[in-house]
């Protein structure tokens, strides 16, 4: 008899007592989880020690590494609520991402340092929560299990839009009452606006701007100074991009397309315990079997 090299644990059933089960094998999820937490208290640490001569704001900082890492617990949390399993792959991609903001970006400058970095996480963004959106369907409705792929797609498009005006009023919200500079500036040569226009109705313009005087004082950015309007709706722009790349993967995987085959290994799956649908809304467990087809297996 071939002896399983999986070790066992003992787990508490109301049925029949306690029972040997497997033993969870630890995944990329789980050493990426430690590794992001064991960085955030290096970072915490270096901050306390070396802040003040590196010039980072201290209490920003703590205030940043304590978010981040009650953060690396929303893929978890979002299991929970919504009662599916995420691949560990997956829980990886947004641990990454949540770490790519405020920690690199944020304390170690990455915003400033490395071009696109903002908008590159925008449209990992817009990908990562197009995957969220498009088992919604199934776990809002988990009667109905035949839910089309269009529907999916618009649920898939629809909650990355919604959440990327969430972000933007969070990012609106820290630069009103905190006085931060999260929706950044952008400098123009040129501004439309009805308020400098000669009657109402009639939109002003200024165009070719080279300087501009505030309080006496000249800016040295040769330009105007727009005031977040444009990195917010680039910022849009890109998460929905994101979301529609997420979109097309969905088309083509789902059209056989052999390049996409670790697409698959994105998706959210149903565990023992919890219940969800694949991409044709079939009840599937982790093994890729309908609930049919268990039940036949079963007998």
């Amino acid at each position: 008899m071939k002896r399983s090299s999986q070790t066992e644990k003992k787990v508490f059933s109301s049925a029949n007592g306690f029972e040997k089960r497997p033993a969870a094998k630890k995944n990329c999820a789980d050493y990426g989880f430690c590794a992001a937490q064991i960085f955030i208290a290096l970072t915490t640490a270096v901050s306390l020690l070396f802040g003040k001569k590196l010039g980072w704001n201290l209490r920003e900082n703590m205030l940043i590494c304590i978010m981040t890492s009650v953060l690396l617990f929303s893929p978890w949390l979002a299991e929970h609520v919504l009662r599916v399993s995420f691949p560990p792959i997956l829980k990886l991609l947004f641990m990454l991402l949540i770490m790519g903001g405020p920690i690199f970006g944020k304390i170690y400058k990455f915003y400033y340092i490395i071009p696109f970095w903002d908008k590159s996480l925008h449209v990992s963004s817009g990908f990562l929560f197009a995957v969220i959106g498009a088992v919604l369907p199934d776990v809002l409705d988990s009667g109905n299990k035949s839910h089309s792929h269009a529907l999916k797609l618009v649920s898939a498009l629809s909650f990355t839009l919604a959440i990327a005006a969430v972000w933007e009023f969070y990012e609106y919200a820290m630069d009103t009452f905190f006085g931060m500079d999260m929706q950044q500036d952008t400098i123009v040569s040129g501004i439309n606006s009805y308020l400098l226009g000669s009657e109402k109705g009639v939109a002003g313009s200024i165009s070719d701007i080279q300087s501009v005087i505030v309080n006496g004082e000249e800016l040295s950015i040769n330009g105007y100074l727009d005031i977040g309007l444009i990195d917010t709706m680039q910022d849009m722009l890109v998460c929905t991009l994101g979301g529609i790349c997420y979109c097309v993967c969905f088309i083509l995987c789902e059209h056989g397309v052999k390049l996409l085959g670790k697409f698959n290994s994105l998706l959210p799956y149903r565990s023992s315990a919890m219940p969800c649908f694949d991409r044709s809304g079939i009840c599937s467990d982790e093994t890729g079997r309908t609930d049919e087809e268990s039940k036949t297996s079963a007998a």
